[in-house]
């Protein structure tokens, strides 16, 4: 059993802001969506609209409401941040770190690699070139970098990906046959980065390929040489990210493509299926093929 007064007590330290109605001193049993709500528990109400029809919300233990949110509970915390708060008390108070080997099984790590403290690797995995990965760094299954990586701390790297190999660049003689561009550059990756499955990043031809602070790749994605990803910048769903794009802070794409050399402006956001061809500026939102400023209808 948990008492509320420590979920209140670890939001404080989190320094999320919250407003409690109810009596701190009850108690509540683990957690459950609202769908699927189990007695005891508490739970998250986004929006209004999710509570399901002929719902009895009187039973709810503990709801984590948005502010807007207005709802005949016993026990609520309020707070702009509501999703936030609820999946980090899930996590603090309930999740429980797997048991599992330093390195897997039939994982290749070749000399010059330097792990830092608590790294994880995961099995069927090769490490091979001039590597540096931080402390607390995890690195799943099947996962290959190569040549000059650098992986900065608390970075989540996840099953099937690819970091580092040479992009796809060529030159051609006057007969068009293709001779393909040596590169020359890294891969940078800060901390607290996730990268995840299947996900292919290039390095750079001359310079690095950069993932800033806690960016965030969904599965499935590429990032060609030599793009820079800026701090908390995200990618959702597959996207193409072709070469030397620049992806502002705070941006976020949407199963996009983007065409090379393009800026996408910081806190920018490209819409599901946009093909970006021209720069995006900052705090715009652009959807379609070609991709433009999304209008709002009055």
């Amino acid at each position: 059993m948990l008492k509320i007064s420590e979920i209140l007590d670890f939001l404080t330290r989190q320094d999320i802001s919250f407003v409690f109605e109810g009596d701190a001193a009850a108690q509540v049993e683990g957690f459950s969506s609202l769908a699927r709500y189990k007695a005891g528990s508490f739970t998250w109400i986004k929006h209004e609209a999710n509570i399901p029809a002929g719902f009895d919300l009187s039973g709810i233990a503990l709801a984590i409401v948005s502010d807007e949110v207005t709802v005949p509970v016993r026990n609520v915390i309020r707070t702009s941040q509501s999703k936030r708060a609820f999946f980090s008390v899930m996590e603090h108070f309930y999740g429980e770190e797997e048991a599992r080997p330093a390195i897997g099984q039939f994982t290749y790590i070749s000399p010059k690699v330097k792990l830092g403290k608590n790294v994880r690797i995961g099995h069927n995995c090769t490490l091979d070139g001039d590597i540096t990965i931080g402390d607390g760094t995890v690195i799943w299954n099947h996962v290959t970098i190569v040549n000059r990586v650098q992986i900065g701390a608390d970075c989540d790297i996840r099953s099937g990906a690819v970091v580092g190999h040479d992009g796809y660049a060529y030159t051609e003689d006057a007969n068009h046959r293709k001779t393909m561009v040596k590169h020359f550059g890294g891969v940078t990756i800060g901390d607290n980065v996730l990268v995840g499955e299947n996900v292919c990043i290039s390095r750079g031809t001359i310079d690095d390929t950069v993932l800033e602070d806690g960016v965030k790749i969904d599965a499935l994605g590429h990032i060609a040489h030599n793009c820079w990803f800026e701090r908390d910048a995200a990618m959702a769903v597959p996207c193409s990210v072709s070469g030397s794009v620049r992806v502002g802070r705070n941006a976020y794409l949407a199963g996009s493509i983007i065409r090379n050399q393009c800026t996408v402006g910081e806190n920018a956001f490209v819409g599901l299926g946009a093909v970006v061809v021209r720069d995006v500026p900052a705090d715009e939102t652009v959807v379609g093929n070609p991709a433009k400023p999304l209008k709002k209808k009055d």
